[in-house]
């Protein structure tokens, strides 16, 4: 089997620097899985790689959308597969890093496959408008009631397209994610956790934070505010939410820095939750490259 190394952890932990030093020692290009490192010009915020960087250590799906476009995990795991497969066949090994956990767990257990369609989407919120959000929950309930208490009420996202994979196969969504397949079937996944002492991990959230606005942060986001409309998927995600939400006059901007610190360690306590579920993840301390290297070394002499 082919291998495919995972970095993962929480947001600040470091987990680019030490995915740039693996690379280098064992060889390998990095995959990023990070849902906004996708956009074009959207940099700072989302603590891009330095193109320098990005030179000396091939980088894919960085900067690959220039445009307002949806970005998902099925289109992820498309691309990744893509990716992962010209790295092996330049005898070089794939190397995922980023902060997005779903994109990570896709990879090993594949995504239902979306049979996207506008007008049953557009009915299915049309009945919302009309008879509320709960009464689709409801329908939801009657079909799948494990699913609906899984996603709850409130998901809209998750709520139409799982009733919309109903309407199209008559399956309940649970049913049929359960039979969704994974490309990645023929790699042999090493997968890497990044631990830190809690404190420390908050501490270094909050001065990231800092530093974005100290270098530039504001003066980027007044930039794409110009080029992009509101609903552009990037301006949802941590940091420009709170810094576009100062510039329409909501918040000032030591405000917005200790909304984006908090924000972002709350973030950072859920991935590691999510991390925590998963339990073929090897944890090592973050400055401890030289383990880890040698770790995988080993996973990379066996051929199982």
């Amino acid at each position: 089997m082919k291998p495919l190394i995972q970095i993962l952890g929480a947001t600040g932990v470091g987990k680019s620097r030490v995915a740039c030093a693996i690379a280098k020692k064992l060889h390998a290009e990095i995959i990023s899985a990070d849902s906004v490192q996708v956009y074009e010009g959207f940099d700072i915020g989302t603590d891009k790689i330095d193109r320098l960087e990005r030179r000396k250590t091939p980088h894919h799906l960085i900067d690959i959308i220039h445009d307002c476009s949806q970005f998902n995990a099925s289109k992820f795991l498309q691309l990744s597969f893509a990716a992962a497969e010209q790295i092996s066949a330049r005898g070089k090994i794939p190397l995922v890093c980023g902060g997005t956990a779903l994109y990570f767990r896709v990879m090993s257990r594949g995504i239902f496959e979306e049979n996207k369609n506008d007008a049953t989407r557009r009915q299915l919120k049309e009945k919302a408008a009309l008879y509320g959000w709960p009464a689709l929950w409801g329908e939801l309930q009657a079909v799948d009631p494990d699913y609906a208490e899984k996603i709850g009420p409130h998901d809209k996202v998750r709520l139409v397209r799982a009733l919309e994979i109903y309407y199209h196969c008559g399956l309940p969504p649970s049913q049929v994610f359960k039979h969704s397949r994974s490309p990645f079937s023929e790699y042999r996944f090493i997968r890497i956790g990044l631990e830190m002492d809690r404190k420390k991990l908050y501490q270094q959230i909050n001065r990231r934070a800092e530093l974005m606005l100290e270098n530039g942060l504001l003066a980027e986001v007044k930039e794409l505010v110009k080029r992009y409309p509101p609903s552009c998927p990037p301006f949802k995600a941590l940091g420009y939410k709170e810094i576009t939400a100062h510039l329409r006059g909501e918040t000032d901007l030591p405000t917005a820095l200790e909304l984006m610190q908090r924000h972002s360690r709350q973030f950072a306590k859920r991935q590691l939750s999510w991390f925590r579920q998963e339990k073929d993840i090897h944890w090592f301390s973050t400055e401890n490259i030289e383990a880890m290297t040698g770790f995988i070394s080993q996973c990379l002499e066996k051929k199982h």
